[in-house]
């Protein structure tokens, strides 16, 4: 199964000017450097991690607002799935804490 691919950097294209991203992911991914390379002339910044920490989905906004993304991002728009605010600072505290091991 492949994690992120084009139409996941579709989606984050359409973020504002100067706002930075980072998406974090198992190496099964269909993005290349070359992909990422040309993403960031157009759409600065992307930076792509890797990690096994989670199966789940999530988007996390300035380190302070998380949501929970019931399928894959690269998908959104196909199929009917839930995305659900994550209140308790102490959850995003943790999936940050887990995303820096």
């Amino acid at each position: 199964m492949k994690y992120v691919d084009l139409d996941t950097l579709n989606l984050l294209a359409k973020k504002e000017k100067g706002v930075e991203v980072i998406v974090y992911t198992q190496k099964q991914t269909n993005l290349t450097k070359t992909d990422v390379a040309n993403f960031n002339k157009q759409y600065p910044k992307l930076t792509l991690r890797y990690t096994k920490a989670f199966h789940d989905r999530f988007l996390i906004l300035d380190n302070q607002y998380a949501y929970h993304i019931g399928a894959s991002i690269k998908d959104a728009g196909k199929k009917c799935f839930g995305i659900n605010l994550i209140q308790e600072m102490e959850i995003v505290h943790g999936i940050l804490e887990k995303l820096k091991q």
